[in-house]
């Protein structure tokens, strides 16, 4: 009997789980488009503040929706991604989501090249998910940010 592949799906509105955000998100989304036309003095400038500042926000307006099957993980929206699970080389746990890295070691290509899975209500399944295909790879429970080295001052005496 040939087995059908399995498709895991959970959606994920930023908006929706955390409603008190959304009014200053809006006030912005509206106020500095008006800003830009009143002071510059064209319709342009209040296109382009719309623009970028709608681009910059969409992840939290819009919903994002993942798929996940036997190939790799898929997130459809705004700005869509997708990874297949042999890529996968580093697993970030967080609080709020996961990161999937085609990274051995923590680098700033991680927000270009990587993958954010948010959790919404489905945090227990999505952990099993990726226990299940991502064996391979590195399991980083607390990472954090890499620290800085600070240069040493000497000082002449």
């Amino acid at each position: 009997m040939d087995e059908q592949p399995t498709t895991y799906r959970w959606q994920v509105h930023l908006a929706r789980q955390s409603p008190d955000r959304l009014p200053v998100v809006v006030l912005v989304l509206v106020g500095v488009p008006v800003l830009g036309w009143l002071l510059m003095g064209h319709w342009l400038f209040a296109l382009v503040a719309l623009w970028m500042i709608l681009t910059s926000t969409a992840d939290y307006l819009f919903p994002m929706r993942y798929e996940a099957d036997e190939e790799g993980v898929r997130m459809r929206g705004w700005t869509p991604r997708a990874m297949r699970w042999e890529r996968v080389k580093r697993v970030v746990w967080g609080e709020q989501g996961v990161l999937l890295s085609p990274f051995e070691h923590p680098t700033r290509l991680n927000a270009f090249r990587g993958i954010f899975l948010w959790y919404g209500d489905q945090r227990e399944q999505i952990e099993q998910l990726l226990l299940q295909r991502c064996k391979q790879a590195k399991h980083d429970k607390n990472e954090h940010a890499p620290k800085r080295k600070r240069k040493r001052r000497t000082v002449e005496a």
